[in-house]
């Protein structure tokens, strides 16, 4: 399967706006008053990269095979991704675009030509 950064996002929206816990919508359009709400989803966002850097971790003093530890750290990583797009999506970045921009500006940073 074969889907666009704008198909998942539409994906993702769409089950935000479908959920909620207690009466509280898993979408907030994040503005000036919800710099609280932000920071929340971003502590959420590190949270799965630190789950994804401990099974990591487990890996590199031996625990595990990064084969066999590749399903877990596969699901912490799209855990990450999933809160990455609902940020981006509920505090209105477009990551295609500022994708773009960021690989224009490291061309000039690291001196690349194409």
């Amino acid at each position: 399967m074969s889907l666009t950064l704008d198909e998942i996002k539409k994906i993702q929206k769409n089950f935000d706006q479908s959920h909620s816990v207690d009466g509280r919508s898993f979408y907030v359009s994040v503005g000036e008053e919800d710099a609280a709400y932000l920071e929340h989803m971003a502590v959420c966002l590190i949270g799965e990269v630190g789950e994804f850097c401990n099974v990591l971790k487990k890996v590199v003093r031996g625990d595990l095979s990064l084969v066999d530890a590749k399903p877990d750290l596969s699901e912490e990583l799209t855990d990450s991704f999933i809160y990455l797009i609902k940020i981006a999506n509920q505090f209105g970045v477009d990551l295609e675009a500022e994708f773009l921009a960021k690989v224009e500006k490291n061309k000039v940073r690291f001196k690349l030509e194409e």
